[in-house]
């Protein structure tokens, strides 16, 4: 794949080597460049629609992935297994949309690259160090979902456990990505460049690349979530009687709405990243970035769209999770005014304080007597502290999957 003086390019499957280098070192001497990629990297107007995206991405993206890892920090109640993955999750965000999203565009217009040789090797080695992290925590959060609500007989994951896998996953993320920062250098006409020693090395990596960054992952998060919703289907049909009919509606209401959140997590992911994925190997394979007058556009496109999930993850891992959204909104008080309107308006719904020290210890309801007896006369200050204790090791925790399946309190 040829070299391109406006794209830095942050998936690891775009690949070259030596002879494209020397070839498209040949085509600047020689100002042969496609009329439209001048058009692209010079037009104002193309140049504002990239500007506008990718600065409401830095936004919305910075913003809500430093509010999920603040509202975790500060306080540990909310350090559990789900939400120490999803934290992992919005730092990685926070560094593709720290060095991905504003440096690509930038490189692009400006031509060239201004940063130093020290940055060369450093800013795209951490661009493909973040997204193996971010793509390898969504897998680590589908797998952990996967096993509870699977094998839910099986004592959940253990804080100090999640700790270690994220250890792992950093690690992994920067021995993968290792030969990407030794090989990319800055050339002669200043320009950061990818040198690799063969074509034979370039592809392996290339393909040890997709299938660890992308192909894996989407499939793993695909089996787990589908798996996930067929259990949830099977659960909800096998309690005969228990249940009055409104009772039963509401539950199949709510397993619909777990299934499309389910399918949602899926979409979103596949969408974000397979057409960057597609583009790189076709342009690897093809060499489209020299030939076709439209990749320059139709990169930016696909890449704006994968560095959009930066803005997705905390929206569908955490601010959909009612115990995140009662921390947001102590946090932010926009967000405290509108929840008091519509309380005022006469939406209420109990508090939950919910602490999870290996995942099934405990789960504290704080309940006003007198709420919990307007909504049911029959429960008692004695049954709200029996429905406190924790489960038996032995048996399924009821209550821990109903959160993993409540897509109100998303624990899925």
């Amino acid at each position: 794949m040829n070299i391109t003086p406006t794209l830095l390019l942050l998936n690891l499957t775009s690949l070259h080597n030596n002879n494209n280098i020397n070839k498209y070192n040949n085509i600047l001497l020689n100002n042969s460049v496609t009329q439209y990629g001048e058009e692209f990297t010079t037009s104002l107007y193309i140049k504002l629609i990239f500007y506008f995206l990718y600065s409401l991405i830095f936004i919305l993206g910075v913003f809500g992935n430093i509010l999920v890892c603040y509202v975790v920090a500060r306080n540990q109640d909310m350090q559990t297994v789900t939400n120490l993955f999803i934290t992992n999750l919005a730092v990685s965000d926070i560094l593709l949309c720290m060095l991905a999203v504003p440096l690509t565009p930038l490189y692009t217009f400006l031509g060239g690259w201004v940063f130093g040789e020290s940055l060369c090797h450093l800013l795209p080695y951490a661009q493909g160090v973040s997204i193996y992290i971010s793509t390898l925590t969504l897998t680590s959060i589908a797998i952990d979902r996967y096993l509870v609500i699977i094998y839910p007989f099986r004592p959940r994951m253990e804080v100090k456990t999640c700790r270690g896998i994220i250890v792992i996953i950093w690690i992994v993320a920067v021995v993968l990505t290792l030969p990407y920062g030794i090989y990319m250098g800055l050339e002669k006409y200043q320009y950061c460049e990818e040198n690799w020693p063969t074509d034979d090395f370039r592809l392996l990596f290339s393909s040890i690349t997709c299938i660890f960054q992308f192909v894996i992952p989407f499939f793993l998060i695909a089996f787990c979530y589908i798996c996930v919703s067929i259990k949830l289907n099977d659960r909800a049909k096998s309690k005969p009687g228990c249940k009055t009919s409104k009772r039963e509606e509401a539950d199949r209401e709510r397993k619909k709405r777990t299934n499309r959140m389910l399918i949602a997590m899926v979409t979103i992911f596949g969408v974000c990243w397979m057409p960057l994925n597609i583009n790189n190997i076709l342009d690897d394979i093809y060499d489209f970035s020299s030939h076709w007058s439209y990749y320059y556009l139709c990169f930016f496109m696909v890449h704006c769209i994968a560095m959009s999930s930066t803005c997705y993850n905390p929206f569908l891992y955490a601010w959909l999770n009612d115990n995140f959204r009662k921390e947001f909104k102590k946090v932010l008080p926009c967000i405290s005014r509108f929840s008091t309107a519509n309380f005022m308006s006469g939406t209420t719904e109990p508090y939950r304080s919910e602490r999870l020290c290996n995942g099934n210890d405990a789960i504290q309801e704080n309940l006003l007597n007198s709420l919990a007896s307007k909504f049911n006369p029959n429960v008692t200050e004695e049954s709200i502290q029996l429905e406190s204790r924790p489960a038996s090791p032995f048996q399924p925790n009821e209550r821990i999957i109903n959160e993993f399946t409540d897509v109100e309190d998303v624990r899925l």
